[in-house]
């Protein structure tokens, strides 16, 4: 257990979306709960929770699998291998009801033309297994607005590594290296091609790396969260109350809205996966990949937020 002591204190003070002053909390009104996790997952990209335990995968070059994660040790008890996909930079999982999903979308170069989701039925993972092996069907996708497929390295505003089940759809969000903003796209559950629809942008000032979603109605954590940094690697976590029409437009000016500074990558790692953690009360989670500069080193990680009077 730790608590972050940030060094930016105007970036708590003056940080602003979309042109609009919104509620900022204070990291040091929290305790950071912090779970070492297994050096196989490294580059863990994403973060899902489910019966207690924690999922992820490592992205870009990482093998086609996803791993089961005790909450309590940190080990892995479970490794699924798709047989039928390769691995060339995933970034993102996700959960409905019925299914699991994978974003093979990572797109730092901007250059990519097969984008894709992969999803199987989550009643494939009743399995005691240490390792079980599923097949994947495939969604591909394309962004219509996208014109320019050769911006150079870390200059689109078509990367993508947030996603999220919501509403019978899948909800993108992309980190946009120019723009510092999210440009939110639905796709439907179905394979074969598809164009994923804009529905809006919304100007986050970092560049957002992870999403979920709570639809929960009593619970403490209802609505949805982008997590993120900065290029000069300032973490953020920002919340949203979900709109009560249940329409895809998620960022009314309408809708409450905070942030939650947690600090510079040297301290909290590269942040990549957020999740909700449904504890008494519900409790957000993030994963962090290992990382390393200079003389600073975090181990990859999985965070979650607690409050001081827990």
């Amino acid at each position: 257990m730790r608590q972050i002591h940030l060094v930016a204190i105007s970036i708590l003070i003056n940080f602003t979306l979309n042109a609009q002053k919104i509620d900022t909390l204070d990291i040091e009104n929290y305790q950071i709960k912090t779970l070492k996790i297994s050096e196989k997952i490294d580059e863990i990209s994403s973060l899902e929770i489910t019966d207690g335990f924690y999922w992820g995968q490592n992205d870009s070059g990482g093998e086609p699998e996803l791993y089961k994660i005790s909450s309590a040790t940190g080990k892995i008890i479970q490794t699924v291998k798709i047989t039928n996909a390769k691995n060339r930079d995933w970034e993102e999982l996700a959960m409905s009801d019925q299914y699991f999903f994978i974003g093979e979308f990572g797109n730092n170069n901007g250059n990519r033309t097969d984008l894709s989701v992969f999803y199987f039925p989550i009643s494939e993972l009743n399995s005691d297994k240490e390792t079980i092996s599923v097949e994947v069907q495939k969604i591909e996708f394309s962004y219509p607005e996208q014109k320019d497929f050769n911006p150079g390295n870390r200059k689109t505003n078509f990367d993508c590594e947030a996603m999220f089940y919501y509403n019978g759809k899948l909800h993108l969000f992309t980190k946009e290296w120019q723009n510092l903003a999210t440009t939110h796209y639905t796709l439907e559950v179905r394979p074969g091609k598809q164009e994923a629809k804009k529905v809006e942008t919304f100007k986050t000032n970092y560049m957002v790396t992870g999403a979920t979603v709570d639809t929960n109605p009593i619970s403490n954590t209802h609505g949805f969260y982008l997590i993120g940094y900065t290029k000069d690697g300032f973490g953020f976590i920002s919340g949203f109350s979900l709109p009560k029409n249940g329409n895809d437009l998620l960022f009314s000016d309408k809708l409450n809205k905070f942030s939650l500074p947690l600090g510079f990558t040297a301290q909290v790692g590269q942040i990549e996966g957020i999740a909700i953690k449904p504890d008494k009360p519900s409790v957000i989670c993030y994963s962090n990949e290992d990382f390393k500069f200079k003389t600073f080193h975090v181990e990859q990680s999985v965070q979650c937020i607690h409050s001081l009077a827990e």
